[in-house]
């Protein structure tokens, strides 16, 4: 989000200069800089104790292809935390050992991905109205599952170092 007005007082930014930074919406009347925001997001794959991964269906936008289990950061959380409650929430699960992978750009959507691999000994899924379908997959098999060149598909290869 770039702002035009300031989100305190509604009063019209004005470009000014920040060091490094560059030039910056910056509130005259609150006398603050106004940074560019964005959504941090969590993205996670769930490995099973026989090295399977979970992949699920959303049950909006393209279905040709599975995604991992996602969702925004809320205010207060961290990022595991946030990536255990998104898998819990959309497919049921109760995760542990939560490993964090990387962190993505995801121009499209202008968000910031942090992308995590968690374990569980649970195998049955519980879904939330989001998710159409859930399915475990080996790590060969998740290569395929997921759209080449995704963020997921380098989640899933960097899940299982080994198989990459």
């Amino acid at each position: 989000m770039h702002f035009e007005y300031c989100p305190h007082c509604g009063t019209k930014t004005v470009l000014r200069e920040m060091g490094d930074d560059g030039a910056v919406p910056y509130c005259e009347g609150c006398r603050q800089p106004l940074f560019d925001m964005f959504s941090t997001c969590v993205l996670s794959v769930v490995q099973a104790p026989d090295g399977k991964l979970a992949l699920i269906r959303q049950s909006y936008g393209q279905q040709d292809y599975f995604v991992g289990v996602a969702g925004y950061m809320k205010p207060g959380e961290t990022a595991e935390q946030a990536a255990l409650r998104e898998i819990s929430e959309e497919i049921g699960i109760a995760a542990r050992n939560i490993r964090f992978l990387f962190s993505k750009w995801h121009d499209a959507k202008g968000q910031l991905m942090l992308c995590f691999c968690a374990e569980s000994d649970e195998t049955a899924f519980r879904l939330s109205g989001e998710v159409s379908e859930a399915k475990w997959f080996t790590p060969e098999e998740a290569q395929h599952a997921v759209r080449p060149g995704s963020i997921i598909e380098q989640t899933v290869r960097a899940a299982n170092p080994a198989k990459s």
